[in-house]
């Protein structure tokens, strides 16, 4: 086995999910190994059996150049999924992306990810059980800064715009007390059930949520719990269970949340949460805030 390396590529790029990042841009460092399945380059000194690393290095320029990527997740994932459909020869593809001076206040050198694909992942049918298939979806909005109706019609018309999400069902809407920050308007809230596309993957799927409430105006350095135009809160993503630092699915504030909890009820009554039907999980739980049904959807 040999390694490829590309180390520490740096180019200018418009990824992020602020829009200050697509505007302005920012730089990326890049750190790429390759790893291929030739034995020994004795007496075989050609190039066409190796990877050409200036053709690797012209495939991420072209994709850091010509598309916009909320995430650094996708990013990586796209890049990886690209250099392993190059050659047979790659066994195993890692892409590591770092933003240089990300936008944040603390003393930090950088900040990034790193994505590793193997190929045996990729192979057989060419598609994973989840690429070849719908994945079901549901998702959690919010609004309680002025016309909290028309933000959460907006917001579901935006996802609905989206090819790759399919809208199934959306609960009627909900007018729900403030649960952890009190001192603040009452919220609208509804629950959404949606068929997406299996090759849009979690990270992507929270990446353009997140671009729909930026869109709205949302900041980051917004108060936690805080009043805000819109919330968009990934539920489920099929049986898919991920726990990172940047998103965890099943949300982990489902279980406590009655403004959840009843829209999602009124649209999946069959769901079961902690091996209970959803509305004895409500019922069992006696949560006390206050949740009124306004109007249907």
């Amino acid at each position: 086995m040999f390694r490829i390396l590309i180390k520490d590529l740096n180019l200018f790029g418009y990824h992020g999910v602020r829009d200050s990042e697509k505007k302005d841009g920012q730089n990326f460092r890049f750190n790429i190994e390759i790893l291929i399945n030739k034995g020994s380059f004795l007496n075989d000194d050609s190039i066409e059996n190796t990877i050409n690393y200036s053709e690797v290095i012209r495939l991420v320029k072209d994709i850091n150049s010509n598309r916009r990527f909320n995430l650094l997740e996708t990013l990586s994932q796209e890049i990886a999924n690209r250099i392993i459909g190059m050659s047979f020869l790659i066994e195993k593809v890692s892409v590591k992306i770092e933003k240089t001076s990300p936008p944040i206040k603390e003393n930090i050198e950088s900040v990034g990810v790193e994505y590793i694909l193997d190929r045996k992942s990729v192979e057989g049918s060419g598609k994973s059980k989840l690429e070849s298939s719908e994945v079901n979806v549901y998702m959690s909005l919010g609004s309680n800064i002025r016309n909290r109706e028309n933000n959460l019609r907006k917001a579901v018309d935006l996802i609905g715009r989206n090819s790759n999400i399919n809208i199934i069902k959306v609960s009627s809407i909900y007018e729900t007390e403030p649960m952890y920050l009190k001192d603040q308007n009452y919220f609208y809230n509804i629950v959404l059930q949606a068929q997406v596309n299996g090759k849009v993957s979690p990270f992507e799927m929270i990446g353009f949520l997140k671009g729909i409430e930026y869109g709205f105006g949302r900041k980051r350095s917004e108060k936690r719990y805080g009043p805000r135009i819109i919330d968009i809160d990934l539920l489920y993503y099929g049986e898919m269970v991920i726990e990172s630092d940047f998103f965890t699915v099943p949300h982990p504030g489902i279980e406590e949340r009655k403004f959840v909890l009843v829209p999602l009820s009124e649209i999946a009554p069959e769901l079961k949460i902690k091996s209970r039907n959803i509305g004895k999980f409500i019922a069992d739980c006696n949560l006390t805030e206050k949740v009124k049904l306004i109007k249907n959807w």
